[in-house]
């Protein structure tokens, strides 16, 4: 007797294990991935054409709705690969993207809903493909229809609308402006590469502005050959399929003694961009981190304010998105990665030369700030050219064929000025209570409550 035992899977644990462990936001990002990759399709990379393109997101009560004009999604990559639970090898292997598990679009609509519809108009043809609740509870039934658009597109491009939303979602969507409000700024994060190339991206008709990471540098041709100044560490490399370049530097002056001490009571870091920002293909996946992730407390010392002024930008690309060292939410590093644990070493060495730089300048704040900084100039890394350096860049000895531009900094004037600084804690309540009471002034900070005494008592001695 043999009896057949059915073992084809449930969809409903497809739905569930998919978006157990995805944020909606980051659901939502995953779809503006899926945009960006078309975009790479049309364009080939080329990013003066970026200005050409937009992504419209809409959230409301009753639906999700995401519509580009990057180019829709290839019929026959729609029919192979992009409905399909998982991606097969060989989809894609031709533009930078960074998915790899083939989960996406699938993951973010049935995070979002139950009736989801996906409309593209290509080179080819304009298609429609529908995902009702009722497909999502027939284990039975794997297959879905495509069919030919009932609305013309003015351009070519993706529309995916998902209905019949979830509670939580609908009421995020509808009344929850901090929801709209982190969102965007992860767009502005995540994104901010293409969005200072040109691309637009808004969310309920607000355009979004990607956030800038600057750098200090002395950009003239004397400096950049000499490499004596305020300039960036680069490196660059190009092996097996993967590019990656590093790019670490000073983003700011060093703040004031005044800034300093008022950073010093506070334990705060007043820059959002300092530390390593690591992009792959372009989106960045870990922004401004400041943990043993990247180095810091490990093969650096700890972050704290005097490195606040410290900025470091890494760059991932290739077309085989599994080079890349991403994890599947591609918000994240896998930091088990071969390649990322080799580069972190670069990174942290990178590093250590704008450490000990603030090292031999902390005490000359003032003089650095008013000798050195000056003659640099803000540059953002989205429009500093790398090539600039490409002549002055030398072949680095670690094996893998990687070229490194390694400047050297000022360094402070080795005569001895005679003059020094004097540094120690006081609780804040006896601090105000000589300010108020001694000099009659509440508004003195720590730091010139400090030399006001020195100087009191200097003038008695004399």
């Amino acid at each position: 007797m043999s009896n057949v035992i059915k073992a084809n899977p449930a969809k409903r644990f497809f739905v569930e294990m998919l978006t157990r462990d995805i944020d909606l936001d980051d659901a939502i990002l995953d779809l503006l991935d899926n945009s960006l990759d078309g975009l790479l399709r049309i364009t080939e990379g080329d990013y003066s054409q970026y200005p050409n393109y937009e992504v419209n997101i809409e959230l409301s009560e009753d639906q999700f709705k995401i519509t580009d004009n990057c180019g829709g999604i290839p019929t026959d990559i729609a029919q192979k690969y992009a409905f399909r639970m998982g991606r097969p090898s060989g989809r894609d292997d031709d533009i930078p993207t960074i998915g790899m598990y083939g989960i996406g679009m699938k993951r973010s609509v049935f995070k979002m809903g139950k009736d989801i519809q996906v409309s593209s108009q290509n080179t080819e043809n304009c298609f429609l493909v529908k995902i009702p609740e009722s497909w999502l509870t027939d284990d039975e039934n794997w297959e879905l229809e495509m069919t030919d658009c009932v609305e013309t597109f003015s351009d070519k491009g993706t529309n995916i609308i998902v209905r019949n939303l979830y509670p939580g979602i609908s009421e995020l969507f509808s009344s929850d402006s901090d929801f709209r409000s982190r969102l965007m700024d992860k767009i502005s994060i995540h994104y901010a590469f293409v969005l200072r190339s040109g691309l637009l991206i808004k969310i309920n008709g607000k355009a979004i502005v990607g956030k800038d990471i600057a750098i200090l540098t002395e950009f003239n041709e004397d400096a950049i050959k000499s490499k004596k100044g305020i300039l960036p560490f680069i490196y660059r490399e190009d092996n097996d399929g993967l590019q990656i370049e590093i790019v670490c530097g000073l983003v700011d002056a060093p703040p004031s003694l005044a800034e300093d001490s008022e950073a010093a009571e506070s334990t705060k870091v007043d820059r959002v961009d300092a530390g390593w920002t690591i992009m792959c293909n372009d989106r960045v996946v870990l922004y401004a981190d400041r943990t043993r992730l990247t180095g810091w407390g490990d093969c650096l010392p700890q972050f704290h304010y005097q490195f606040n002024t410290l900025v470091g930008v890494v760059n991932f690309k290739s077309n085989m998105a599994s080079k890349l060292p991403v994890t599947t939410t591609k918000r994240g590093i896998d930091a088990s990665s071969d390649v990322y644990l080799r580069i972190r070493r670069k990174m942290c060495d990178a590093m250590r030369i704008y450490i000990n730089y603030t090292n031999k300048w902390k005490n000359k704040r003032e003089e650095e700030r008013e000798h050195v900084i000056p003659k640099s100039e803000t540059k953002s890394l989205s429009k500093l050219i790398t090539k600039d350096f490409e002549e002055m860049m030398t072949t680095s000895t670690d094996g893998y064929g990687g070229k490194v531009y390694k400047p050297r900094l000022p360094e402070p004037p080795e005569e001895d000025d005679g003059i020094r600084t004097i540094k120690y804690r006081k609780h804040i309540d006896d601090i105000k209570k000589i300010s108020e009471d001694y000099f009659e002034d509440n508004s003195l900070t720590p730091n010139k409550v400090g030399e006001k005494c020195f100087e009191d008592i200097l003038y008695q001695v004399k």
